[in-house]
């Protein structure tokens, strides 16, 4: 499933007959204007998606540095960089990935209260096929990486022979 692209649109206002009252109350004198949105689901996968193809160029240094304040005070770069690198060479090279899952968290443990959002990617690698999950958190300049778990994708069981 791909993100659907974000593509303003004019929508003509509705023409009011006649001299309703009611009807002139419910029009709007302007159209809201639409801008950049830094805390949008587009942005958040967007941001996810640049995060991660870090990893895919073998940038660790990168992820760190380009992620929230939160995850540097929480994971030493060196650190970082070894678990990245683990990832890599554990499964393999990176043939696909496509997002699967926008999901919101609130007041996740270990972290600070509030809002936060997890992208789900679906990553084929060489040796694996996994779940890619970035955690981001609302900055100022939009959502900021500060967590990224991989998993294994189950296979459904059948129960019926």
């Amino acid at each position: 499933m791909a993100p659907a692209s974000a593509v303003a649109r004019k929508i003509p206002a509705p023409r009011l007959t006649g001299t309703n009252a009611y009807g002139a109350m419910l029009t709007v004198a302007h159209e809201p204007r639409l801008g950049p949105q830094p805390n949008s689901l587009d942005n958040a996968v967007a941001n996810a998606t640049h995060w991660v193809q870090l990893s895919n160029a073998r940038r660790p240094d990168a992820m760190w540095l380009e992620a929230g304040a939160m995850m540097q005070r929480l994971v030493p770069r060196a650190e970082w960089v070894r678990y990245m690198r683990k990832i890599r060479v554990d499964r393999g090279a990176l043939t696909g990935r496509e997002w699967f899952e926008v999901t919101r968290v609130r007041d996740p443990v270990g972290l600070p209260a509030g809002d936060y959002l997890n992208v789900i990617f679906i990553a084929q690698f060489a040796r694996a096929v996994l779940f890619e999950t970035v955690s981001l958190a609302p900055g100022s300049a939009g959502w900021m990486p500060v967590g990224y778990v991989i998993r294994p994708v189950q296979r459904e069981i059948s129960f019926v022979q």
